[in-house]
C-alpha cells in the first residue's frame, strides 16, 4: 500500500497537494483510473479513484473512508526535552512516529541546551514518517515549560520519569503497561534538576530506568516508544 497525504477527507473530490500530486504521477506512474490511498494524518484513510492525471496535478474521487484506520486503543504521550543537536530529536520524531506514538511535548527543562524547535519541520516530518509507515495518525506536538506540563497533566494514571539515578532498579520495561495510557518524561543531556524529579515525584510521577546503559536524550525517547509499543501487543 502507497499513502498519501491530505489535510481535508471531507469533500468527494479534491486535487492532491502539488508535491503528493508529482510523487503519483511522475514517480510512481499512476494514471486516470488507478485507485490509491489518502490519510489526513487525524487517523482517517479514504480509498480514492484519480479521475484526472497530468504532470501538472492529480484530480481525486473518494471511493470509502475509514474513520480509525489502525488506531491503537491507547496512548503514550511522551514528553522529552529537545537535545541540543535538532537533528537528533527530529530523527526520534520521525522513528517514533512509524513505531506508533499518539502525542510528544517538548519541554523545557532547567538544564535545557536547546528551547525553540521548528514544529512545521516537524510536521513535515511526521507526514513523511506516516506515508513511510502506512499509519493515519500525526501525534499532537507542542513545545511546553516543564513545570507547566506537569501541572497540566494529572488525568493519566500510568506516569513515569526516567533520569540517571544508579540506585532505580524499577524497568519501564517490567511495568504493567498494556491495555493503559501512560506519560514517559525524558530528560536533556544534562538530566532533570534534582528539583525536577521532586516535583513529577510529588506529583504522581514514578522514577524508572530505561535499561541497564546510558542512553542519550533522543535514544531513551525511542526506547520508551518501543517499550510502550511491544506492551501494547
Amino acid at each position: 500500500m502507497q499513502f498519501f497525504y491530505h489535510p481535508d477527507l471531507s469533500h468527494p473530490v479534491f486535487e492532491l497537494l502539488a508535491d503528493e500530486a508529482k510523487h503519483c504521477v511522475k514517480a510512481l506512474r499512476k494514471r486516470t483510473g488507478d485507485e490509491i490511498f489518502i490519510t489526513d494524518g487525524n487517523g482517517r484513510l479514504s480509498t480514492a479513484q484519480i479521475i484526472d492525471a497530468s504532470s501538472a496535478h492529480c484530480a481525486v474521487q473518494i471511493l470509502k473512508t475509514e474513520e480509525e484506520y489502525a488506531l491503537r486503543p491507547h496512548q503514550l504521550h511522551l514528553a522529552i526535552a529537545p537535545t541540543k543537536n535538532a537533528d537528533r530529536i527530529e530523527w526520534m520524531v520521525e522513528k517514533s512516529i512509524e513505531i506508533g506514538i499518539e502525542h510528544i511535548s517538548f519541554i523545557t527543562c532547567e538544564h535545557s541546551e536547546r528551547i525553540k524547535l521548528d514544529l512545521d519541520r516537524l510536521k513535515r516530518i511526521a507526514i513523511s514518517a506516516i506515508k513511510q509507515s502506512n499509519t493515519t495518525l500525526i501525534p499532537t506536538m507542542q513545545i511546553i515549560d516543564y513545570k507547566d506540563f506537569i501541572f497540566n497533566n494529572k488525568g493519566i494514571e500510568n506516569r513515569y520519569i526516567a533520569w540517571c539515578d544508579e540506585h532505580n532498579q524499577n524497568e519501564f520495561a517490567k511495568q504493567e503497561l498494556k491495555g493503559k495510557d501512560a506519560i514517559l518524561l525524558i530528560g536533556p543531556e544534562g538530566d532533570f534538576s534534582p528539583e525536577e524529579v521532586k516535583l513529577a515525584e510529588n506529583n504522581g510521577y514514578q522514577a524508572i530506568k530505561l535499561g541497564s546503559r546510558r542512553l542519550r536524550t533522543e535514544t531513551a525517547g525511542l526506547y520508551g516508544v518501543c517499550v510502550y509499543a511491544g506492551a501494547q501487543l
